[in-house]
C-alpha cells in the first residue's frame, strides 16, 4: 500500500515538472516572437519617437473616451492599431463587449471596421449577459494562443475591473504572446496594468482636396497619457482609409474644418409675426 501511494505521488510529481517545462517552453517561444516582430510602428515621427523600439504588440493597452458620444473615434483608432498590429499575423480577434456599453454606443459596423484595414470577418463578437460574465469571457479569451488579439469593451470605471483583473490580462497577453486591448467608453483615467493608455476625442475634418465642398480624412486627437517607457505626448493624426494608416497633421493645419455644404451662413430672416387672440 505504501509503495503504490509512494508512486502515485512520484507520477503526479512528474506531472506538475512536465506542464511547468512546457509553459517555459511556450514563454520562450514567445519571447522568441517577441524579439522577432513584437513591435510596430505608426510611420509618424514624432509619434514613434516616444516608444524606445516601437509600439509594443504583445502587451495589455487601453483606449478610452470621456464621453461615450466619442467611443466611435475611439473605437476607429483601436480599430486601426489592430490593423496594423495583426497585419502578419493570423488568427481571430475576439471583441468582448459589456452589456452597458451598448446602451448608448450601439454596436460595430462591419463597413466602418474595413473603412479602417480591419477585416471585419476575423472578428468575433462576444456579448455577455452582465459585467461579471464579461471579465470571465476577456479572462479565458487571452488565454487562447490561437487568437490574434481580445478586446475587452467597458463602460465607465466599474469596481470590479480593477488592478488586479488587469495585471492578469498583462500577464497573459505576455506569455501567449496577444494583442490585448481595453476599449473604455465615458470613463476616467485610473491606474492599471496596461502598457499604454490612450484619450482619443474627434477633430473636425478638413476639406476634400479631390471633392468640391467634400469632407477629408477622419482627424483624431490622440493623448497618450501613459507609456511604460516614461514619455507621453499629444498629436492630432488623420486616418487615410486609402493607405490604411495614419497621418500627422500639422498644428497649423488643425482647426480648419470643411466648408458646410448648401447651408447658409446665417439664419434666414423670419416673416411677420401675427399674435393671435387666446382661444381661452
Amino acid at each position: 500500500m505504501q509503495g503504490t501511494h509512494v508512486r502515485h505521488r512520484m507520477e503526479a510529481l512528474q506531472d506538475a515538472v512536465a506542464r511547468v517545462d512546457r509553459r517555459h517552453a511556450s514563454f520562450a517561444r514567445h519571447a522568441r516572437l517577441r524579439e522577432k516582430d513584437g513591435f510596430v510602428r505608426f510611420g509618424i515621427d514624432a509619434l514613434d519617437a516616444v516608444f524606445k523600439d516601437g509600439f509594443p504588440v504583445f502587451a495589455l493597452h487601453e483606449v478610452r473616451c470621456t464621453l461615450s458620444r466619442d467611443i466611435g473615434a475611439a473605437s476607429g483608432f483601436l480599430a486601426g492599431l489592430l490593423a496594423g498590429c495583426m497585419k502578419n499575423r493570423a488568427g481571430r480577434i475576439v471583441w468582448i463587449c459589456d452589456p452597458a456599453c451598448r446602451l448608448d454606443g450601439g454596436q460595430l459596423f462591419p463597413a466602418g471596421l474595413a473603412m479602417f484595414g480591419l477585416d471585419p470577418a476575423r472578428l468575433l463578437m462576444v456579448r455577455p449577459a452582465d459585467l461579471k460574465s464579461a471579465l470571465w469571457a476577456s479572462d479565458e479569451a487571452a488565454k487562447c494562443t490561437e487568437l490574434a488579439g481580445v478586446v475587452f469593451q467597458v463602460k465607465g470605471n466599474p469596481a470590479r475591473f480593477d488592478m488586479t483583473a488587469t495585471r492578469r490580462l498583462m500577464l497573459k497577453a505576455q506569455q501567449n504572446g496577444l494583442f490585448v486591448s481595453i476599449l473604455r467608453q465615458g470613463g476616467e483615467e485610473e491606474a492599471n496594468a496596461a502598457a499604454t493608455r490612450w484619450c482619443v476625442d474627434a477633430r473636425a475634418s478638413a476639406a476634400d482636396p479631390h471633392l468640391e465642398k467634400g469632407i477629408g480624412l477622419l482627424r483624431l486627437s490622440l493623448v497618450l497619457e501613459r507609456n511604460r517607457n516614461g514619455q507621453t505626448g499629444q498629436w492630432t493624426v488623420a486616418w487615410n482609409q486609402h493607405e490604411h494608416g495614419f497621418e500627422h497633421v500639422p498644428e497649423d493645419h488643425v482647426d480648419r474644418p470643411a466648408a458646410a455644404l448648401h447651408r447658409p451662413d446665417g439664419a434666414p430672416q423670419m416673416g411677420q409675426v401675427m399674435a393671435f387672440e387666446r382661444a381661452s
